[in-house]
């Protein structure tokens, strides 16, 4: 499977070069920008897997449009950097997964740099997925509870007969817990203001 890639570099031959070695390691330029400000508005899009800075840049040195679209973005990030200021531009981005390829390029050590920012990408999905999962529990339990809690007050059941009595409503009903607690919700909310 190929990766889209956002190319940030200034125009010139290096554009060609890079498109050129990305093309060989599976990679995908979708398309081209020469500025940090571009690149950032670009990779909002979120329409790329990987953003590929080849710094410096039009503008400035491309730090900060790294950090800022590996902070907001899904994107994995690299940066290929002039040897001499591999350091200082590692130490920058290195807390927000950037990872630093020093100029000239190495082809091993390019493609490596391309699977490491794969398998982070492919970690960073599967974490915001139980993310995900874990605020939609979360809300659901929410919820039940505020459902719970008016069944408490207007029926005078204890928590344990409320949480019943919703699970009895879900298999009377045929539908989830949460869609009775929703339905308990809309029946009792009226008379108070939970």
């Amino acid at each position: 499977m190929s990766s889209n890639v956002l190319l940030v570099s200034k125009p010139g031959a290096a554009v060609e070069v890079l498109t050129k070695l990305l093309a060989e390691n599976n990679c995908l330029v979708t398309e081209t920008v020469y500025s940090c400000e571009s690149a950032v508005e670009y990779a909002d899009d979120m329409k790329y897997d990987i953003v590929v800075i080849n710094s410096p840049l039009i503008d400035a040195d491309g730090v900060e449009a790294a950090v800022r679209i590996s902070k907001e973005t899904v994107c994995g990030v690299i940066m290929i950097v002039q040897s001499d200021k591999t350091s200082e531009i590692g130490n920058a981005v290195i807390d927000y997964g950037v990872v630093i390829v020093p100029k000239p390029i190495n082809k091993m050590l390019f493609k490596q740099c391309i699977g490491v920012v794969h398998a982070a990408r492919k970690r960073y999905a599967g974490l915001s997925k139980e993310n995900e999962r874990l605020k939609s529990t979360l809300e659901e339990a929410k919820i039940i509870n505020r459902a719970k809690l008016l069944l408490m007050q207007y029926l005078a059941l204890s928590e344990e007969r409320a949480h019943r009595y919703i699970e009895k409503q879900a298999m009377d009903m045929r539908i989830s817990k949460i869609e009775a607690a929703r339905q308990i919700l809309k029946t009792y909310s009226s008379h108070n203001n939970i």
